[in-house]
C-alpha cells in the first residue's frame, strides 16, 4: 500500500488511508485508472447497505468527502473488492474526523452510489488537522 501522504500536482502533501471497498455488481463497467490520482469520486460515512442518496428536493444533505484512490490495483471491475489507497483530498480545508478505523461508507460520483467500504487503518499523521 502507499505511504502515509500523497503529493497533489499544486506540490501540497495530504494525508491517506487505507480501505477495502467494493464496486456494485450493477455496475455496466468497472473503474479504471485507481492508482494514479485520476479516480476522484467522493465518500460518505454511513451504512454500507445504502443504495439512495439523502437528499432534500434537488439538495443532498449528507456529508460528501472528496477522496482520489492513489494505491492499489490499477482497476476493479463490478462486485469485486480490493484494498485501496485514499488520499483525503481537501484536508485541512474540509474536515475528515469521520475517516476512522472501523467507519463504514458508500462511493459517490455525484448522487450515484457506485460501491461501498470500510476504513481499515488511518495513520497519526492524516489526523492532524
Amino acid at each position: 500500500m502507499s505511504a502515509p501522504t500523497w503529493t497533489l500536482a499544486s506540490g501540497i502533501a495530504v494525508p491517506v488511508v487505507q480501505a477495502r471497498v467494493t464496486l456494485l455488481s450493477e455496475l455496466s463497467s468497472g473503474r479504471r485508472l485507481l492508482t494514479t490520482g485520476q479516480y476522484r469520486p467522493h465518500i460518505v460515512i454511513g451504512p454500507q447497505s445504502q443504495r439512495a442518496a439523502i437528499c432534500e428536493g434537488n439538495v443532498c444533505t449528507e456529508k460528501y468527502l472528496g477522496v482520489m484512490f492513489v494505491g492499489g490495483p490499477e482497476a476493479i471491475e463490478p462486485g469485486e473488492s480490493s484494498e485501496v489507497s485514499l488520499a483525503l483530498m481537501y484536508l485541512p480545508e474540509e474536515s475528515y474526523d469521520e475517516v476512522t478505523p472501523g467507519a463504514t461508507f458508500t462511493i459517490r460520483e455525484g448522487p450515484l452510489i457506485v460501491g461501498f467500504g470500510v476504513v481499515l487503518t488511518r495513520s497519526q499523521e492524516s489526523k492532524k488537522r
